[in-house]
Order: structure tokens, then sequence, then C-alpha cells
């Protein structure tokens, strides 16, 4: 035989779901009926929250490929300057790096600028080790440029000691970070941009201890004042700061709109509530709670907000990834950047934060206003 208390606790939890699935249920049904009156602020709202997740997207795609440029090892970044302008390290400075206590390695690494003059254009070289001698692996922006100057299977580099002609082995997407790139092979990128085998771009440093970082870059500008050191954490501060202009730009545009879409929805909901007083009044004389009221207006208001949340974000993500961004891209990258693709990358704290910012202000809008009227004296409005 059940206890009474037991048999109180099951009646009570059974009576509470039944109450809240009425309740949900009454929601949906009257969010249907009036389904024209939420059409102004779903639209509205998907339209906001797809701007401003269409601008994250980009940002957060963009800082992805640039952060991916930096190697785990890659503590330190050393170039070399010379009445102003960088100038090759060599052999020299590797040997005496590579002396100092708390540097596991040092790696001298090729990379520079080809002049196209053809086209008047300089086309970034890469090194690949993967790639052998006779092919090389350029970018879809790079492959449209040669193929407007008939170079469609193989290209001919101009130097000093004549022309170097290789094989176009594979096109890569054009992204950040391979745009306006040509990949080959160390020893190929040293005949391209006039280096000795001992010389080198740039000099990367390796440092397990974290916190030796900041005081072995300054050991070595010690050592050889015409060498820039950055550190890893100094080059992802850059990346990560380069775009905060224009993104700031459109968090302002972003404010600015959501203060008029909640100016229009304060005027929307101030006469939409006016006439619902008497539905409000009508639910309080059956014997709804105020709770009840509240609940069923959340419910509704939840389910225009978070659809609209999804729709937006949906939008958002087809525009900036599938469409690759028309419009938009120009604004954040400039012109003649039509060949460029966005990483997809979908930061979930970015989403919440999203979330955070339109759902939970734009449903604090609209209860408010419910609270309110549901708390007055509704008696004169049955008369």
């Amino acid at each position: 035989m059940k206890s009474p208390l037991l048999c109180f606790t099951q009646i009570t939890t059974k009576s509470l779901f039944m109450l809240s699935k009425n309740l949900i249920n009454y929601s949906i049904k009257l969010l249907l009926k009036e389904k024209n009156d939420y059409l102004f602020s779903f639209f509205i709202f998907t339209f906001i929250v797809c701007i401003l997740s269409s601008v994250l997207f980009i940002s957060d795609s963009i800082k992805y490929d640039l952060l991916s440029t930096l190697g785990e090892k890659d503590k330190i970044i050393l170039t070399n300057t010379k009445s102003g302008r960088y100038a090759p390290l060599n052999e020299n400075h590797i040997d005496q790096i590579i002396q100092f206590n708390g540097i596991e390695d040092v790696v001298g690494k090729v990379d520079g600028y080809y002049n196209f003059l053809q086209d008047r254009r300089y086309i970034h070289v890469v090194c690949d080790d993967t790639i052998d001698d006779e092919n090389m692996v350029i970018s879809k922006d790079v492959e449209k440029l040669f193929k407007k100057f008939h170079y469609e299977k193989e290209f001919n580099f101009l130097t000093i000691d004549g022309i170097l002609t290789k094989s176009i082995k594979k096109i890569v997407p054009s992204n950040i970070i391979s745009n306006n790139t040509i990949f080959v092979n160390s020893d190929v990128a040293r005949e391209i941009l006039q280096m000795s085998d001992d010389e080198y771009s740039y000099i990367s440093v390796s440092v397990p201890n974290e916190n030796e970082v900041d005081f072995i870059a300054r050991k070595i500008v010690d050592l050889f004042p015409h060498v820039k050191a950055q550190t890893k954490s100094d080059i992802e501060s850059d990346f990560r700061h380069i775009f905060y202009y224009k993104g700031g730009i459109f968090m302002i545009v972003y404010i600015v709109a959501m203060l008029s879409f909640f100016i229009l929805l304060k005027h929307q909901v101030s006469s939409s509530y006016g006439s619902k007083k008497r539905e409000i009044a009508i639910l309080r004389s059956v014997g709804f709670a105020i709770k009840d009221i509240i609940l069923v207006k959340f419910i509704q208001h939840s389910v225009v907000a978070i659809s609209s949340f999804v729709v937006g974000l949906f939008f958002a993500y087809f525009f900036i990834f599938i469409l690759n961004a028309p419009f938009l891209k120009n604004i954040f990258l400039g012109e003649n950047m039509s060949h460029i693709i966005f990483t997809p990358i979908l930061d979930f704290r970015m989403i919440f934060l999203i979330f955070l910012f339109t759902v939970v202000p734009f449903l604090a809008f609209i209860l408010i206003p419910a609270w309110r009227i549901s708390i007055d004296d509704l008696s004169g409005v049955l008369k």
C-alpha cells in the first residue's frame, strides 16, 4: 500500500505536468491563431540576427585563417632590416642564436614576392618542400591571372639567370592565406627570389618554455640590433585586432538597428497589449494566475525569438560560407577580392553571445509590459 505522502507527491507532479502541458498547448494555439501579429517581429528580428552573425562569421573566419599560419613551435619570428628595408638573414644569425640557453630549434625559411611584370603585380612565393623541383601549386586567383596571359599548364619565371619554367601541378582555393600565392619547394623559391643557399627571408625560433619567450626575444635584439623579433603572442594580437575597426563600425550599425527595432517593437507592443487587456482580464477571471499569463506570453515569444534566431543564423551561414559573402566581402577585404573564400567556422561561445544580446533583450522587452498589465486592476475592462 502506497503512503499518503507518496500518493500526494505523484498527484501533485501529474497535475503540474498536465497544467504545464495545457499551458504550452494553449500558448502554441494562440500563437498560430494570431500569427499575423508576430510576423513583423519575426522578420525584423531575423534580419538583425542575420546581419550581426554575418559580420562575426567573417571576422572569425579571417582570424582563424591568419592564426593558422603560425606553427605550434614558432614562438619567435625574426626578420632583418637594412636602411629601413627588409633584408635576408643568413647562417651566421642561426649559428649564434642557437647557442642561447632555452632555445630548442632555429629554422631559416624562404618567403618573398615575384614581380609579374606583364600585369605589374607582385605574387607571393611560399615554400612547401613536399612539392618536387619541376612543379608548383597555385591559388585560384593566380590561375585566373595566368590564363589571362595564356599560361595554362606551365609558367615561365623571368630571373637574372634566365627563364625558369615550372609546371602547374595543382590549383587550391583562394582564402585569406593562399590568395595571390605560388607554392614551390625551397630550392625553386631561392631561384625565383634570387637568394643564395645560406640566405633566409625570416627565421623561426622554437622556445619550449613560454615564460622565457620575451626574455629570449630581447636577448636576440641585443645581439642583433637590426633584427626585428616578434613573439607569437604579439603576432596573434595583431591578427585579432586587424579587423576590429570595421567590425566596430558594424557593431555601431547593429546597436542603432536594435534600438530602432525596439522602438518599433515598443509601439507595436503598446498598441497590441492595449487591445489585449480584455484577453488578459478574461484569463484572470477564469483562474489564471499572473505567473501563468506571463508563462503563456513567454512561450509565445520564445517560439518567435528562438525560431528567428535559428533562421537568422542559418541565413548568415548560407550567405557567408555558401554564397561567399557578396558586398560584405568587399567591405572587409577591399575590392578585387571576389575569388577569396571564407573557411567555415562556428564558434559556439560567439553564438551564445549573439543569443544573449538579441533573444534575452527581446523577451525582456515583451514580458515586462505583459507583467505590468497582468498586475493591474482589470475589473473595469470586462464591464
